[in-house]
């Protein structure tokens, strides 16, 4: 039995990862239909055991990830209580997320291929135009915003899939004001998410960062101060890619251009329409399951 104990029907093995709320385990089903597999299983850390914030954004997840199926989304399983609070069992992604990537090209001075690049994002504006437009079990418009949509919530498998992961924060666009400093990521929120506006345009702004970082290991805006850094947003102060990444086409550039346009009225208006206007520049004799595979094999190395 392992030292990290047993939650429900599973075995925890090793800890995979521990946000502000939440952690994530390696852990084997020990009964049932699926005893012997591997799975990711997320609970509420023990320090927030009595946070009511806490375990209702764990349920919220699992209500949401319950209506989610899609091959580039982390997979549902199931949600179950356990003495000391709920914990969510996901499908478990075998591979590194893109931040790691990112920090080994960045280590060993390797630049991603582009047609690599275009290949991760179209499959997550596949992931997001799915949440966009999911239902409920009774067939509700969820109006899903995932509103953080970054490099570490973007998983690779060693077998070259692309999953998004962690809906955690993800909100409904209908109508609600918040506050943006507690959801994403210092450098990919939209103009609209420091407005306190969720929309859409939260989801697709954030993956053109996540382009533009794939494409030149920059972000297009400077780091800095979190004002600073939000001042450059909302002025659209967008370093052109093509100043650290030569190689990027003429009409990838005016894409990413588009995509990071200061107004949303002059972006792409779904993440269907974004996806689209890659596909029309993208090889995809040259970026495939298998290649993804290759680069990740290259940069983190195999299966331990």
């Amino acid at each position: 039995m392992s030292d990290l104990g047993v939650v429900g029907r599973y075995e925890l093995l090793s800890r995979l990862g521990r946000g502000g709320m939440a952690e994530v385990f390696l852990a084997r089903v020990r009964e049932g239909p699926r005893a012997g597999e591997h799975v990711a299983l997320k609970r509420v850390r023990p320090e927030r055991a009595h946070d009511a914030e806490a375990h209702e954004q764990l349920l919220h997840e699992a209500e949401l990830a319950r209506c989610l199926s899609h091959p580039h989304i982390v997979g549902f399983i199931e949600y179950g209580e356990a003495p000391d609070g709920g914990y969510l069992a996901l499908e478990l992604v075998e591979g590194p997320d893109l931040g790691r990537v990112l920090a080994q090209c960045r280590k060993r001075g390797i630049e991603l291929p582009i047609d690599i690049s275009v290949l991760i994002v179209r499959q997550v504006l596949e992931a997001l135009e799915h949440a966009h437009s999911a239902t409920s079990t009774t067939g509700r418009p969820l109006g899903v915003v995932h509103c953080d949509v970054s490099p570490h919530n973007v998983l690779l498998s060693r077998a070259g899939e692309v999953k998004l992961a962690d809906f955690g924060v993800a909100r409904s666009r209908a109508g609600m004001t918040l506050d943006a400093r507690r959801l994403g990521k210092q450098h990919y929120r939209s103009p609209e998410l420091l407005a306190g506006e969720v929309s859409v345009a939260v989801d697709l702004w954030a993956t053109a960062v996540l382009l533009y970082e794939l494409l030149s290991l920059e972000s297009p805006f400077p780091s800095g101060p979190e004002e600073e850094v939000e001042a450059a947003i909302r002025g659209g102060r967008v370093k052109p890619v093509r100043l650290s990444a030569p190689a990027v086409s003429d009409a990838l550039a005016l894409v990413l251009d588009r995509a990071l346009a200061p107004h949303p009225a002059q972006r792409f208006t779904s993440a269907r329409q974004f996806a689209r206007a890659l596909a029309a520049i993208a090889d995809d004799r040259v970026a495939t399951p298998l290649a993804v595979a290759a680069v990740v094999r290259g940069l983190v190395g195999p299966a331990p």
